[in-house]
């Protein structure tokens, strides 16, 4: 029998906020930053989630990690208009402190371009905790920064859930393991609440935070 839920921990980008947009912007201005061409949007929807390893692999080789995150954070600044909160998210959030579920972050975004990200939509006062991969040590698809979430709002793995957008979430999910909700309802959008999705896992969390459950949002899968 599972244990009850005593803490949900969030991907951000594609759950808690919408930024494909603002992210496409940021990779290619860093593209051209460092002297390489920009990519095309299907060029970038097939690395994109997978964590500043996995770009500067791909195609900025001769950079560090260090280099990459630093002119994301610089060129990040001038597109924080692209970047739309999940209006969703503040109303589960809260429900959820409200039941005593601890929340916490799991990203593969830079942690302080994640607060910085976070503070820009509303949501920085409503985590319990925040863990990024460049403090985990590696990225999702590894299993670290979701361990390092789990960790940092102070409840086993076994007690958590994790609610993911993208096939990096799930690999880590199931690596880490902790159990996992895929907030998205095919390749081309996203499930529509989030409240309805943590519903079977939280009992009575889709009435109340439902009510402010917005739109369907489109997208591909987040960081």
């Amino acid at each position: 029998m599972a244990r009850p839920v005593r803490a949900v921990l969030f991907d951000m980008d594609g759950v808690l906020v919408f930024s494909e947009e603002a992210w496409f912007a940021v990779y290619n201005d860093t593209l051209r930053r460092f002297g390489h061409p920009p990519v095309t949007r299907a060029a970038f929807d097939a690395i994109y989630g997978n964590g500043t390893e996995a770009d500067r692999d791909a195609y900025m080789p001769e950079r560090t990690v260090e280099e990459i995150n630093e002119a994301y954070a610089r060129s990040f600044e001038g597109r924080l208009d692209l970047v739309r909160p999940n209006e969703e998210a503040g109303a589960v959030l809260r429900a959820l402190r409200d039941r005593g579920i601890r929340t916490s972050l799991a990203t593969n975004t830079q942690h302080r371009l994640a607060r910085r990200i976070l503070e820009e939509v509303g949501l920085d006062g409503l985590l319990d905790a925040t863990a990024s991969a460049d403090e985990a040590g590696a990225g999702k698809p590894d299993p670290a920064v979701v361990r390092l979430a789990a960790e940092r709002a102070g409840v086993p793995l076994a007690e958590c859930v994790f609610v993911g957008d993208s096939r990096y979430d799930e690999e880590a999910a199931a690596r880490a393991p902790v159990r996992f909700l895929s907030f998205r309802a095919g390749a081309a959008s996203r499930a529509g609440s989030l409240a309805r999705l943590l519903a079977d896992a939280v009992p009575g969390l889709a009435g109340p935070a439902a009510a402010g459950s917005g739109a369907l949002a489109r997208g591909t899968g987040g960081r």
